[in-house]
Protein backbone atom coordinates (compact mmCIF):
# COMPACT_ATOMS: atom_id res chain seq x y z
CA UNK A 1 0.00 0.00 0.00
CA UNK A 2 1.79 3.04 -1.37
CA UNK A 3 0.80 6.29 0.68
CA UNK A 4 -2.19 4.76 1.80
CA UNK A 5 -4.01 3.03 4.94
CA UNK A 6 -2.63 -0.21 5.52
CA UNK A 7 -4.80 -3.14 7.72
CA UNK A 8 -3.62 -5.69 10.39
CA UNK A 9 -1.20 -7.36 8.90
CA UNK A 10 0.73 -11.28 9.59
CA UNK A 11 1.43 -10.98 13.66
CA UNK A 12 4.91 -10.92 14.97
CA UNK A 13 4.59 -14.23 16.44
CA UNK A 14 3.35 -16.38 13.26
CA UNK A 15 6.19 -14.74 11.12
CA UNK A 16 8.73 -15.94 13.98
CA UNK A 17 7.38 -19.29 14.15
CA UNK A 18 7.40 -19.29 10.09
CA UNK A 19 10.71 -18.53 10.25
CA UNK A 20 11.64 -20.43 13.00
CA UNK A 21 11.49 -23.49 10.66
CA UNK A 22 13.76 -22.54 7.96
CA UNK A 23 17.48 -22.38 7.09
CA UNK A 24 19.24 -19.40 8.90
CA UNK A 25 18.79 -16.61 6.21
CA UNK A 26 22.47 -15.10 4.60
CA UNK A 27 23.45 -11.83 6.91
CA UNK A 28 22.94 -8.61 6.34
CA UNK A 29 25.60 -6.01 5.85
CA UNK A 30 25.77 -3.93 8.67
CA UNK A 31 26.85 -0.64 7.62
CA UNK A 32 27.44 2.43 9.37
CA UNK A 33 28.68 6.41 8.35
CA UNK A 34 27.07 9.00 6.28
CA UNK A 35 28.21 10.85 3.37
CA UNK A 36 26.60 13.61 1.01
CA UNK A 37 24.03 12.67 -1.55
CA UNK A 38 25.52 11.94 -4.96
CA UNK A 39 25.19 14.76 -7.16
CA UNK A 40 24.90 14.51 -11.12
CA UNK A 41 27.72 14.03 -13.41
CA UNK A 42 27.60 16.14 -16.60
CA UNK A 43 30.35 16.39 -19.33
CA UNK A 44 32.21 20.24 -20.14
CA UNK A 45 29.80 21.97 -22.35
CA UNK A 46 32.17 23.70 -25.14
CA UNK A 47 32.68 27.53 -25.07
CA UNK A 48 31.27 29.44 -28.51
CA UNK A 49 33.66 31.76 -29.62
CA UNK A 50 32.39 35.09 -31.59
CA UNK A 51 35.15 37.74 -33.61
CA UNK A 52 34.44 40.24 -35.87
CA UNK A 53 37.43 39.73 -37.73
CA UNK A 54 37.28 37.66 -41.07
CA UNK A 55 39.25 35.04 -40.79
CA UNK A 56 42.47 34.86 -43.33
CA UNK A 57 41.28 30.57 -43.67
CA UNK A 58 38.17 28.76 -43.87
CA UNK A 59 37.73 27.82 -40.00
CA UNK A 60 37.82 23.91 -39.17
CA UNK A 61 34.21 22.95 -38.77
CA UNK A 62 33.20 22.33 -35.03
CA UNK A 63 31.66 19.59 -33.87
CA UNK A 64 28.32 19.68 -33.18
CA UNK A 65 26.96 20.42 -29.19
CA UNK A 66 26.18 17.32 -27.44
CA UNK A 67 23.81 16.68 -24.77
CA UNK A 68 25.19 15.88 -21.21
CA UNK A 69 25.08 12.58 -20.19
CA UNK A 70 22.06 11.74 -18.37
CA UNK A 71 22.48 12.76 -14.35
CA UNK A 72 23.87 9.25 -12.80
CA UNK A 73 22.95 7.69 -8.96
CA UNK A 74 24.82 6.65 -6.56
CA UNK A 75 23.86 4.16 -4.96
CA UNK A 76 26.28 3.23 -2.44
CA UNK A 77 26.84 6.47 -1.51
CA UNK A 78 23.04 7.50 -1.04
CA UNK A 79 23.15 4.29 1.10
CA UNK A 80 25.58 5.54 3.45
CA UNK A 81 23.44 8.81 3.22
CA UNK A 82 20.64 7.73 4.53
CA UNK A 83 22.67 5.68 7.55
CA UNK A 84 23.59 8.63 8.76
CA UNK A 85 20.60 10.45 8.29
CA UNK A 86 19.02 7.81 10.36
CA UNK A 87 21.79 7.64 12.89
CA UNK A 88 21.72 11.53 13.16
CA UNK A 89 17.47 11.26 13.97
CA UNK A 90 17.23 8.02 15.87
CA UNK A 91 20.73 8.54 18.16
CA UNK A 92 23.81 6.88 17.26
CA UNK A 93 23.57 3.38 18.94
CA UNK A 94 20.45 2.26 16.16
CA UNK A 95 21.13 -0.42 15.10
CA UNK A 96 20.99 -0.68 10.60
CA UNK A 97 21.54 -3.28 8.58
CA UNK A 98 21.00 -2.82 4.33
CA UNK A 99 19.57 -5.98 2.72
CA UNK A 100 19.51 -6.66 -0.68
CA UNK A 101 21.74 -3.76 -1.54
CA UNK A 102 18.97 -1.65 -1.36
CA UNK A 103 16.71 -1.50 1.68
CA UNK A 104 18.21 0.17 4.56
CA UNK A 105 17.05 -1.43 7.89
CA UNK A 106 16.44 0.79 10.82
CA UNK A 107 15.30 -0.19 13.91
CA UNK A 108 14.21 2.38 16.50
CA UNK A 109 14.75 2.43 20.74
CA UNK A 110 11.78 0.03 21.34
CA UNK A 111 12.70 -2.13 18.11
CA UNK A 112 15.70 -3.46 18.78
CA UNK A 113 17.32 -6.60 19.68
CA UNK A 114 15.51 -10.14 18.39
CA UNK A 115 12.82 -8.22 17.24
CA UNK A 116 15.00 -6.24 14.69
CA UNK A 117 16.78 -9.33 14.07
CA UNK A 118 13.95 -11.22 12.92
CA UNK A 119 12.56 -8.36 10.89
CA UNK A 120 16.01 -8.19 8.94
CA UNK A 121 15.86 -11.90 8.51
CA UNK A 122 12.07 -11.51 6.83
CA UNK A 123 13.34 -9.24 4.60
CA UNK A 124 16.67 -10.79 3.60
CA UNK A 125 14.46 -14.07 3.19
CA UNK A 126 11.68 -12.19 1.28
CA UNK A 127 13.71 -10.20 -1.17
CA UNK A 128 15.90 -13.65 -2.04
CA UNK A 129 12.17 -15.24 -3.09
CA UNK A 130 11.22 -11.93 -5.18
CA UNK A 131 14.55 -12.11 -7.04
CA UNK A 132 14.42 -15.92 -7.56
CA UNK A 133 12.20 -15.60 -10.91
CA UNK A 134 9.30 -13.34 -9.63
CA UNK A 135 10.81 -9.62 -10.65
CA UNK A 136 13.30 -8.98 -12.73
CA UNK A 137 14.61 -5.63 -11.53
CA UNK A 138 14.86 -4.49 -8.27
CA UNK A 139 15.25 -0.66 -7.11
CA UNK A 140 18.41 0.94 -8.62
CA UNK A 141 17.79 3.69 -5.59
CA UNK A 142 18.32 2.83 -1.83
CA UNK A 143 14.94 2.96 0.31
CA UNK A 144 15.10 3.18 4.27
CA UNK A 145 12.95 1.40 6.39
CA UNK A 146 11.86 2.42 9.61
CA UNK A 147 10.87 0.25 12.18
CA UNK A 148 8.98 1.13 15.51
CA UNK A 149 7.56 -0.99 17.96
CA UNK A 150 4.69 1.27 19.18
CA UNK A 151 2.52 3.30 17.67
CA UNK A 152 3.76 6.46 19.80
CA UNK A 153 7.05 6.07 18.58
CA UNK A 154 5.84 5.85 15.30
CA UNK A 155 3.39 8.34 15.25
CA UNK A 156 5.87 10.73 17.10
CA UNK A 157 8.53 9.87 13.91
CA UNK A 158 5.64 10.93 11.34
CA UNK A 159 4.91 14.21 13.32
CA UNK A 160 8.59 14.86 13.42
CA UNK A 161 9.65 14.34 9.85
CA UNK A 162 6.69 15.41 8.27
CA UNK A 163 5.00 17.92 9.83
CA UNK A 164 1.43 15.65 10.64
CA UNK A 165 -0.26 12.65 11.90
CA UNK A 166 0.92 8.79 10.28
CA UNK A 167 -1.54 8.72 7.08
CA UNK A 168 -1.66 5.44 7.93
CA UNK A 169 -2.30 2.99 10.99
CA UNK A 170 0.01 0.15 10.03
CA UNK A 171 2.55 1.67 7.94
CA UNK A 172 3.52 3.05 4.56
CA UNK A 173 5.78 3.46 1.73
CA UNK A 174 6.50 7.17 0.25
CA UNK A 175 7.83 7.06 -3.25
CA UNK A 176 8.85 10.50 -3.14
CA UNK A 177 11.12 10.48 -0.31
CA UNK A 178 11.84 6.86 -0.65
CA UNK A 179 10.96 5.98 2.70
CA UNK A 180 8.99 2.89 4.30
CA UNK A 181 7.71 3.72 7.73
CA UNK A 182 6.52 0.65 9.76
CA UNK A 183 4.65 0.12 13.37
CA UNK A 184 5.78 -2.93 13.14
CA UNK A 185 4.59 -4.09 16.54
CA UNK A 186 1.44 -4.85 15.06
CA UNK A 187 2.60 -7.25 12.95
CA UNK A 188 5.41 -7.93 9.98
CA UNK A 189 3.15 -8.80 7.46
CA UNK A 190 2.92 -4.47 6.47
CA UNK A 191 6.88 -5.08 5.85
CA UNK A 192 6.66 -7.56 2.97
CA UNK A 193 3.44 -6.21 2.12
CA UNK A 194 5.29 -2.59 1.55
CA UNK A 195 8.33 -4.25 -0.05
CA UNK A 196 6.50 -5.14 -3.35
CA UNK A 197 5.51 -1.90 -4.17
CA UNK A 198 9.23 -0.19 -4.95
CA UNK A 199 9.84 -3.89 -6.74
CA UNK A 200 6.84 -3.54 -9.10
CA UNK A 201 8.07 0.48 -9.44
CA UNK A 202 11.39 -0.53 -10.62
CA UNK A 203 10.25 -3.62 -12.74
CA UNK A 204 7.13 -2.98 -14.07
CA UNK A 205 6.51 1.12 -13.84
CA UNK A 206 3.27 0.60 -15.92
CA UNK A 207 1.38 -1.70 -13.84
CA UNK A 208 -1.97 -0.76 -12.90
CA UNK A 209 -2.87 -0.14 -9.30
CA UNK A 210 -4.56 -3.47 -9.04
CA UNK A 211 -1.73 -4.95 -9.98
CA UNK A 212 0.70 -3.67 -7.69
CA UNK A 213 -1.77 -3.83 -4.63
CA UNK A 214 -3.01 -7.49 -5.65
CA UNK A 215 0.22 -8.56 -5.35
CA UNK A 216 1.84 -6.69 -2.73
CA UNK A 217 -1.99 -7.76 -0.51
CA UNK A 218 -0.57 -11.76 -1.08
CA UNK A 219 2.52 -11.04 0.71
CA UNK A 220 0.88 -9.36 4.14
CA UNK A 221 0.16 -13.01 4.85
CA UNK A 222 3.41 -14.76 3.88
CA UNK A 223 4.60 -18.32 3.76
CA UNK A 224 8.37 -18.71 3.23
CA UNK A 225 8.25 -22.54 2.84
CA UNK A 226 11.92 -23.05 1.56
CA UNK A 227 14.93 -20.03 0.72
CA UNK A 228 13.87 -18.79 -2.75
CA UNK A 229 9.95 -19.34 -2.25
CA UNK A 230 7.02 -16.95 -1.00
CA UNK A 231 3.20 -17.71 -1.33
CA UNK A 232 0.46 -16.20 0.76
CA UNK A 233 -2.48 -17.56 2.43
CA UNK A 234 -6.10 -16.63 2.76
CA UNK A 235 -6.31 -13.62 5.37
CA UNK A 236 -8.38 -11.04 6.55
CA UNK A 237 -9.63 -9.97 3.31
CA UNK A 238 -11.62 -13.22 2.71
CA UNK A 239 -14.83 -12.26 3.57
CA UNK A 240 -15.14 -8.88 1.85
CA UNK A 241 -14.74 -11.06 -1.07
CA UNK A 242 -17.78 -13.53 0.54
CA UNK A 243 -19.32 -10.75 1.37
CA UNK A 244 -19.98 -9.65 -2.24
CA UNK A 245 -20.94 -12.67 -3.62
CA UNK A 246 -23.01 -13.75 -1.21
CA UNK A 247 -25.08 -10.02 -1.37
CA UNK A 248 -24.25 -9.58 -5.12
CA UNK A 249 -23.31 -6.20 -4.82
CA UNK A 250 -23.08 -4.17 -7.49
CA UNK A 251 -19.60 -2.85 -6.85
CA UNK A 252 -18.33 -6.32 -7.33
CA UNK A 253 -16.38 -6.72 -9.73
CA UNK A 254 -15.91 -9.55 -12.43
CA UNK A 255 -12.06 -10.82 -13.53
CA UNK A 256 -13.31 -8.43 -16.67
CA UNK A 257 -14.33 -5.46 -14.84
CA UNK A 258 -10.95 -5.75 -12.29
CA UNK A 259 -8.59 -6.03 -15.47
CA UNK A 260 -10.86 -2.85 -16.73
CA UNK A 261 -10.53 -1.12 -13.61
CA UNK A 262 -9.05 2.38 -13.32
CA UNK A 263 -6.32 3.69 -10.68
CA UNK A 264 -9.04 6.24 -9.44
CA UNK A 265 -11.68 3.78 -9.60
CA UNK A 266 -9.88 1.53 -7.22
CA UNK A 267 -8.68 3.80 -4.74
CA UNK A 268 -12.80 5.07 -5.01
CA UNK A 269 -15.48 4.16 -2.47
CA UNK A 270 -15.35 0.35 -2.57
CA UNK A 271 -11.59 0.06 -2.26
CA UNK A 272 -11.57 -2.06 0.40
CA UNK A 273 -13.25 -4.61 -1.75
CA UNK A 274 -11.27 -3.47 -4.67
CA UNK A 275 -8.35 -4.51 -2.83
CA UNK A 276 -10.04 -7.80 -1.80
CA UNK A 277 -10.68 -8.61 -5.16
CA UNK A 278 -7.66 -7.74 -6.02
CA UNK A 279 -5.66 -10.42 -3.61
CA UNK A 280 -7.48 -13.21 -4.38
CA UNK A 281 -7.43 -13.23 -8.11
CA UNK A 282 -3.64 -12.78 -7.42
CA UNK A 283 -3.54 -15.44 -5.13
CA UNK A 284 -5.42 -17.85 -6.86
CA UNK A 285 -2.82 -17.15 -10.17
CA UNK A 286 -0.17 -18.04 -7.46
CA UNK A 287 -1.80 -21.40 -6.38
CA UNK A 288 -2.38 -21.99 -10.12
CA UNK A 289 1.73 -21.14 -10.50
CA UNK A 290 0.63 -18.92 -12.82
CA UNK A 291 0.92 -15.41 -11.58
CA UNK A 292 4.72 -15.01 -12.43
CA UNK A 293 3.76 -16.47 -15.78
CA UNK A 294 0.94 -14.24 -16.49
CA UNK A 295 2.81 -10.75 -14.67
CA UNK A 296 5.83 -11.26 -16.20
CA UNK A 297 4.37 -11.47 -19.70
CA UNK A 298 2.11 -9.09 -19.50
CA UNK A 299 5.21 -6.59 -17.92
CA UNK A 300 7.27 -7.61 -21.20
CA UNK A 301 4.56 -7.00 -23.62
CA UNK A 302 2.32 -4.28 -22.17
CA UNK A 303 2.75 -1.94 -25.48
CA UNK A 304 0.66 -4.51 -26.94
CA UNK A 305 -1.45 -5.48 -24.46
CA UNK A 306 -2.30 -2.48 -21.99
CA UNK A 307 -5.11 -4.34 -19.71
CA UNK A 308 -2.85 -7.60 -19.38
CA UNK A 309 -5.83 -9.55 -21.13
CA UNK A 310 -3.96 -11.01 -23.58
CA UNK A 311 -1.60 -12.40 -21.19
CA UNK A 312 -4.02 -13.61 -19.02
CA UNK A 313 -5.67 -15.70 -21.55
CA UNK A 314 -1.93 -16.93 -23.04
CA UNK A 315 -1.25 -18.37 -19.88
CA UNK A 316 -4.22 -19.42 -18.24
CA UNK A 317 -6.17 -20.73 -21.45
CA UNK A 318 -9.50 -18.38 -20.75
CA UNK A 319 -10.34 -15.22 -21.67
CA UNK A 320 -11.35 -13.48 -18.21
CA UNK A 321 -15.12 -13.65 -18.75
CA UNK A 322 -14.77 -17.62 -18.97
CA UNK A 323 -12.44 -18.04 -16.17
CA UNK A 324 -14.85 -15.88 -13.48
CA UNK A 325 -16.82 -18.77 -12.94
CA UNK A 326 -14.14 -20.89 -11.68
CA UNK A 327 -12.67 -18.32 -9.89
CA UNK A 328 -15.92 -17.83 -8.01
CA UNK A 329 -15.92 -21.24 -6.82
CA UNK A 330 -12.22 -21.18 -5.87
CA UNK A 331 -12.92 -18.25 -3.39
CA UNK A 332 -16.47 -19.71 -2.29
CA UNK A 333 -14.18 -22.73 -1.30
CA UNK A 334 -11.41 -21.00 0.74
Amino acid sequence: MSAHASPPRLSVGVVLLALASLAPPSAGTGCAGSAAPSTARGSPIAKSIASNEAPSAAPAASAPPTEPPAPTYDLPTDREARIGAAKRELGDKTPVTVVSDVFVLVGASDWRGPAFRESVALVDRAMNAFLNGRFGTKPERAITVYLFGKGASYESFCKQTYGAPCIAHYGFYEPGKRYMVMNAGLGLGTLTHELVHPLVEADFPRAPTWLNEGIASVFEGPVLPKPGEIHGVKNWRHPRVLRALHMREKAMPTLEGLFAMSDETFRGDDEDLHYAMARYVCLWLDAKSQLWPFYQRWRDDVANDPTGEKAFAAVTGQTTAQANAAWVTWVRAL
